[in-house]
């Protein structure tokens, strides 16, 4: 993105503020996010070593394979549906769909029964996408939704997904629950500001009522939306999606909107629109849609553990033994990265959620109570 177009936004969202008053900070998200023309993922590449932030799939091929082995043991726990979809919602480069295919390739007998289904909303990463699927032997098919997608039995990846879907913030004064607002302050620069009170039992959860003054609340509407295309999904049809986030089990107060430039962490202000925006996904929350639109809901679970479980040590010393030192050392330092609690491996988690006609999926124990 070009210091002009970065500008314009700027100068677009401070005029905006300035004739129509403050903006909701999920607004503010959605313009630096998702602006037509200045957006950050309507521009470049945002991924890998050169962009701003770095996901597991990128780290190693071995994530990508435990996903794979985890649709191959889901799929044989759905009894094996033929024809089946795939379903990746946000993905990326195309590396962890390189990588789950090749696992269900080398896995599943029924592997040329498979179709490909990529919800994507970045015409730059579609395309850098269909070269990485290039020569795929299943057909492979681009949406901007999952509500655009055809029903049947499915699998559905969600890996940080979630957490780039813009929210809105509540802090707690000393009377009441207000909405954060972002505006300007006395030099015209961004400024988080306080907005109109809440309703007591509308958004907040009844056990922050009495949180101490500063506290914030974040609470992302969309995750029902998703959560809706999920269920139809599975109306007619065997399905399970794995949402794989970093993230936290709620209700909690805190503050996870962070922003990252260059692998490193700055102020949200900074440079709308060449800035990525994230926030922490709630677990908990996410599972509570999931029951109310009648799924079962598996997890969350750690990262670490849902992929150790899956085999990614065993699989490492598969690899190991036609590597160079050098190789040797960078698959330890992966999965150290992966599964460490504290890397990747506890902060990142895990969430299942299934048709209600299927059973447990490994290596899930447990659901979530209803």
């Amino acid at each position: 993105m070009s210091d002009n177009k970065q500008t314009l936004l700027e100068q677009q969202l401070k005029s905006y503020i300035k004739a129509k008053g403050p903006v909701s900070v999920r607004a503010f998200m959605e313009a630096c996010l998702y602006d037509p023309q200045h957006g950050y993922y309507r521009q470049g590449n945002p991924l890998g070593a050169e962009g701003d932030f770095i996901t597991a799939p990128e780290i190693s091929q071995m994530f990508g394979e435990m996903l794979g082995i985890w649709c191959v043991t889901t799929w044989q726990a759905m009894a094996n549906p033929v024809p089946l979809q795939i379903i990746e919602l946000g993905p990326g480069r195309g590396t962890l769909m390189a990588d789950i295919l090749r696992s269900l390739q080398r896995l599943h007998p029924n592997f040329e029964m498979l179709s490909v289904h990529l919800v994507e909303r970045s015409a730059t990463l579609k395309e850098t996408q269909k070269k990485t699927l290039e020569g795929s032997l299943c057909p492979v098919y681009w949406y901007n939704s999952l509500s655009e997608v055809p029903e049947g039995p499915s699998i559905i990846i969600a890996n940080e997904f979630l957490d780039c879907f813009p929210i809105r913030q509540f802090i707690k004064t000393d009377r009441a629950w207000h909405e954060r607002v972002v505006g300007l302050d006395d030099q015209e620069n961004f400024a988080f500001l306080v907005g109109s009170e809440v309703p007591r039992g509308a958004i907040i959860p009844s056990r922050l009522f009495n949180a101490a003054p500063g506290s914030v609340f974040e609470f992302c509407p969309d995750f029902e939306v998703v959560m809706k295309d999920v269920c139809r999904m599975a109306k007619r049809h065997p399905m399970a999606a794995l949402f794989v986030d970093y993230g936290f089990e709620g209700p909690q107060t805190g503050e996870t909107l962070q922003a990252l430039k260059g692998h490193k962490s700055v102020t949200p202000f900074l440079m709308p629109g060449d800035v990525d925006l994230t926030a922490h996904v709630d677990f908990t929350a996410l599972a509570a849609l999931a029951v109310a639109n009648g799924l079962k809901c598996y997890g969350p679970r750690d990262q670490g553990a849902f992929l150790s479980q899956l085999g990614i040590g065993a699989r490492a010393e598969i690899l190991v033994k036609n590597a160079s030192e050098e190789q040797i050392e960078k698959l330890a330092s992966d999965v150290v990265r992966l599964v460490a609690p504290e890397h990747m491996g506890a902060l990142f988690k895990a969430l299942c959620v299934t048709s209600p006609s299927l059973d447990i999926p490994a290596p899930f124990d447990q659901k979530v109570a209803s």
